[in-house]
């Protein structure tokens, strides 16, 4: 049976000029509504909201993090990887993106549907170019914005997440390794240039 992965990605270090470019993907399946009405719940809890993480308190990031976290439903859903040394973005998208779907599949058969934050319609031809290039099974490919989706915003906060913890941000640390531990996220590669 044909398992439907869902992929919610988002990145984080433009800002950076190619030091630092982090990729998370969010892959869901059949548990999708569950967890979306499970992810507004925590948004509402920790008083985060639908705001973008970079416009969460602390406060509110640290209460967002601790619950998705802790909830054995998010186990599994969420990869990242960085990459160092460039500025060729849509790349590292599309290899992050292609790791985590290799990932979430198990060689099991599959087919995707990627939702990707801020892609527009003209580069939409060029992720799906690139995904079927490594011979990826993809339906659909659209692009969403942070605001409009609790799985983009989950993508969003763990983009940022990840970034604060490559950096050194002390609350990061404790929740970083829990949520390895708890099997929450995954590393799904680091590449210094991702043409390599």
């Amino acid at each position: 049976m044909t398992r439907k992965l869902y992929c919610y990605v988002d990145e984080s270090g433009q800002d950076t000029q190619g030091s630092l470019f982090i990729v998370t993907v969010v892959i869901v399946s059949a548990d999708r509504e569950s967890l979306r009405e499970l992810l507004d719940r925590i948004e509402a809890v920790s008083g985060k909201g639908k705001k973008k993480w970079t416009k969460a308190t602390r406060k509110q990031r640290q209460a967002y993090l601790e619950q998705v976290i802790r909830k054995a439903e998010f186990r599994g859903k969420v990869l990242y990887a960085r990459f160092a040394d460039t500025r060729d973005y849509l790349v590292c998208v599309l290899r992050a993106l292609g790791q985590a779907i290799m990932i979430a599949a198990g060689g099991q058969p599959y087919r995707a549907t990627v939702l990707i934050d801020g892609l527009g319609k003209d580069e939409r031809h060029r992720v799906a170019a690139g995904l079927r290039q490594q011979q990826l099974s993809v339906d659909k490919i659209r692009g969403l914005r942070d605001e409009s989706d609790a799985f983009i915003r989950l993508a969003d906060a763990m983009a940022g997440f990840v970034r604060d913890w490559i950096e050194g941000d002390a609350y990061s640390e404790r929740l970083y390794r829990e949520a390895v531990e708890r099997g929450v996220i995954r590393e799904a590669g680091q590449q210094k240039n991702p043409r390599g």
